[in-house]
């Protein structure tokens, strides 16, 4: 099993980054870029995850998810996605919720940090829907 606790999500990148960072952007053209960007810094799963069974059900695109979780019982997520809008979508949730106990993730308010961001109300139906499925498969690890 490989050890996601070394990505920049979690570490480096947190969700009050992601905040700052995506908040100052004038434009929806400007935060989809960096939401781009951030998609980016995702370390790629290798195709040894890409299975059927880390697949993301509800999702439009290609879209995988795998975890670890540490001796200190906090979860380390590998997302990938064929779709550079969702990969960012990911990253920004990666932010969220990298690093944190199972406990830590139920608590922690997505859907608001989503509408914060403003994002949930700018999706389209499918990609709205697609980040659910990831939202709801992070929560079920």
């Amino acid at each position: 099993m490989t050890d996601f606790s070394s990505s920049p999500f979690g570490n480096e990148i947190t969700s009050s980054d992601v905040m700052t960072l995506l908040t100052a952007q004038n434009g929806w053209q400007n935060k989809y870029r960096q939401l781009i960007l951030l998609g980016n810094k995702i370390p790629a799963l290798t195709d040894d995850y890409k299975v059927a069974e880390n697949q993301i059900k509800g999702c439009e695109s290609q879209a995988w998810l795998a975890f670890s979780c540490d001796n200190d019982e906090r979860l380390w997520f590998g997302l990938d996605s064929d779709a550079r809008i969702v990969k960012g979508l990911m990253a920004a949730l990666l932010a969220a919720v990298n690093g944190k106990t199972r406990v830590e993730i139920a608590a922690f308010n997505i859907d608001d940090y989503f509408a914060q961001l403003g994002f949930m109300q700018q999706l389209s139906p499918s990609r709205g829907n697609g980040l659910k499925a990831v939202i709801a498969a992070i929560q079920a690890a």
